[in-house]
């Protein structure tokens, strides 16, 4: 109760009605709003912080696979030490065409690009060591030097996954790349006294019609 000039007023209460013919922000009856809410509050959201990286040999005869590399193996935990990637699902090549005034575009192919994944280095430099394997075996030295290792040897199966934010085995999207090792790196800076390193690996798509 409010008090006003010795007496009082009852309290004043405004309650929007369901039936009422527009809302104030959806411009349309507020049943029909809600309900259109409540059909894109059940849709939920992809995270961006929920994804992996898993890389195998394409072949498992195949030189890459014979050697010891630790990014293949699962202790090292690759999915994790993933800092960000940036996810293609499309890459279309394009041209054009003058026709009077108008230009026309139009596809020529499946353009294969590249990805590039930083890592977090771990203390072993295992991102770094494995570089240098994979590296060994497509440019081999001693007796075997100046002849370059045929694909089929270094080729990998990379799969980059997106999951649920409430259950890591359910994987709503996932994309697959026959990939090989173009470049690797990483910055070293004497003033950065607290800094992690981190490891970027560049890697090529080779076979864009192989999954």
């Amino acid at each position: 109760m409010s008090i006003y000039d010795g007496g009082t007023l009852p309290p004043i209460s405004v309650e929007a009605a369901s039936n009422a013919l527009q809302g104030m922000w959806s411009g349309m009856p507020i049943s029909k709003a809600k309900a259109i809410y409540d059909g894109i509050y059940k849709l939920g959201t992809i995270s961006n912080i929920h994804f992996g990286v898993e890389l195998k040999p394409f072949d498992p005869n195949s030189a890459i696979a014979q050697q010891d590399i630790p990014i293949f193996d699962e202790q090292v935990r690759l999915p994790w030490l993933c800092q960000s990637i940036d996810l293609s699902v499309l890459d279309a090549q394009t041209d054009s065409a003058q026709v009077g005034a108008f230009q026309l575009n139009f596809l020529t192919g499946n353009n294969s690009g590249e990805i590039s994944i930083p890592f977090i280095e771990t203390k072993n430099a295992d991102i770094l060591n494995s570089a240098g394997f994979i590296k060994d075996i497509m440019f081999p030295d001693g007796a075997a030097g100046g002849t370059q290792a045929l694909p089929i040897d270094y080729l990998m199966k990379m799969t980059i996954y997106i999951y649920d934010r409430h259950s890591y085995s359910t994987r709503v999207f996932e994309v697959q790349h026959m990939v090989a090792l173009q470049t690797g790196s990483i910055p070293l800076d004497a003033s950065n006294r607290g800094g992690v390193g981190i490891v970027t690996l560049n890697f090529i798509k080779m076979f864009p019609m192989l999954k």
